[in-house]
């Protein structure tokens, strides 16, 4: 072969390589999408949900998402959901009425990773958390992301109390709430919709 066919097949092979990565790399990009089905407008409902720092501890009788949406696909799992309005009824500390409200919207759910324990489930987080809450001589606000899991077998996104991401501050609170404090958050809503996340 001369050195002119050599660098033509050179070349040649060169472009097929090239070719092929970028098919190869438009396929995975085209496949690792998460679904949502349905998606659209959802609301949800949990009872009993729970706020605990380490020198109390927020209950209440139940919470409800009143406005919330669910992307029908994500690239990444990120802002697959979102919660822009949610209420809580009759919570107390020690028996003392508190009132708790969002500070800013929205806030985000997350598609993580399937859970290693359970092919049904899927790990997330619900992030940009901005709360308030106030009572009879104590107010604080906490921010920053829970972690839980949602269940596609039951079509509940469950809070499970882990992590050290949601925070207190601007607390006055009679020393029971500081500035700083971890706060656990446990809750498990049931989604009207029933939806199913699929996993890329």
């Amino acid at each position: 072969m001369n050195t002119l066919a050599r660098r033509a097949a050179v070349v040649t092979a060169a472009l097929g390589a090239a070719i092929g990565m970028t098919v190869s790399s438009a396929s995975a990009g085209t496949t690792a999408t998460w679904t949502v089905t349905p998606s659209g407008d959802y609301t949800a409902h949990a009872d009993f949900p729970t706020l605990d720092v380490p020198l109390a501890s927020l209950e209440c009788d139940s919470s409800d998402v009143t406005a919330g949406t669910l992307q029908a696909t994500s690239p990444d799992g990120v802002g697959i959901g979102d919660i822009t309005n949610i209420t809580f009824t009759n919570c107390s500390v020690a028996g003392i009425g508190f009132s708790v409200t969002m500070k800013a919207t929205p806030w985000k759910i997350n598609a993580v990773q399937p859970n290693a324990g359970n092919s049904d489930w899927v790990d997330g987080t619900v992030s940009s958390i901005s709360a308030h809450i106030s009572g009879i001589g104590c107010s604080a606000d906490f921010t920053g992301k829970v972690y839980g899991r949602y269940q596609n077998d039951t079509g509940e996104l469950v809070i499970d109390g882990s992590g050290t991401d949601l925070v207190a501050s601007n607390a006055s609170c009679l020393g029971l709430i500081s500035n700083g404090n971890v706060a656990s958050f446990n809750a498990s809503y049931a989604v009207s919709t029933s939806p199913v996340i699929s996993t890329p």
